[in-house]
């Protein structure tokens, strides 16, 4: 079964046991019964995480765990997502997180519908404290706090407002600049 699942963007009906059965080197993720195979990020894109995650890290300490490219198991939906950056309140016990992330990113490119859309409710829905969007091609980034069941807007960076200050709590602030993450 997992010779056939190797292609980017294949989908393949499976249960959530099965998933976990997969090579550790594929990069998939599993939604609503189904696993997604996912290309490699691009370098730019990559990049763009690099820096962020140096950005969360030199200004949150060693408090946070900020991870890049890590799977975060949505236990009550039977999910796996593996979102661009997190910034986990403890190390996770197992190969993947299990608690909901302090923040989730996500840099946008081929999957822009599903990263706006459908994981934004997914996240909001297991637990996320803070949503990040980070859209190279537009050069804006959106922060969004959980409060009472939505997303709300807590900052837009553009060039023409390139910075702002976000609370990341329980662990301080992060002031971003938008020259930072997308150069």
């Amino acid at each position: 079964m997992t010779e056939a699942l190797l292609s980017f963007g294949d989908t393949r009906r499976m249960t959530f046991e099965q998933f976990w059965e997969l090579p550790d080197d594929l990069r998939a993720e599993y939604s609503d019964g189904e696993a997604i195979v996912n290309p490699p990020a691009s370098i730019r894109h990559q990049q763009i995480c690099h820096k962020l995650a140096n950005v969360i890290t030199e200004q949150l300490g060693d408090a946070a765990v900020v991870v890049i490219a890590g799977g975060w198991q949505l236990i009550a939906k039977r999910r796996l997502r593996i979102p661009d950056v997190m910034v986990l309140a403890a190390q996770p016990a197992g190969l993947v997180a299990t608690e909901p992330p302090v923040v989730v990113v996500e840099v946008l490119s081929t999957n822009r519908s599903s990263d706006l859309v459908r994981k934004a409710k997914e996240y909001l829905d297991a637990g996320a404290g803070q949503y990040w969007i980070v859209d190279p091609r537009d050069r804006e980034v959106a922060v969004f706090g959980a409060a009472e069941g939505r997303w709300e807007q807590l900052a837009k960076l553009t060039d023409r407002r390139p910075e702002a200050t976000v609370d990341v709590a329980p662990f301080g602030t992060v002031r971003l600049a938008i020259g930072q993450i997308l150069g």
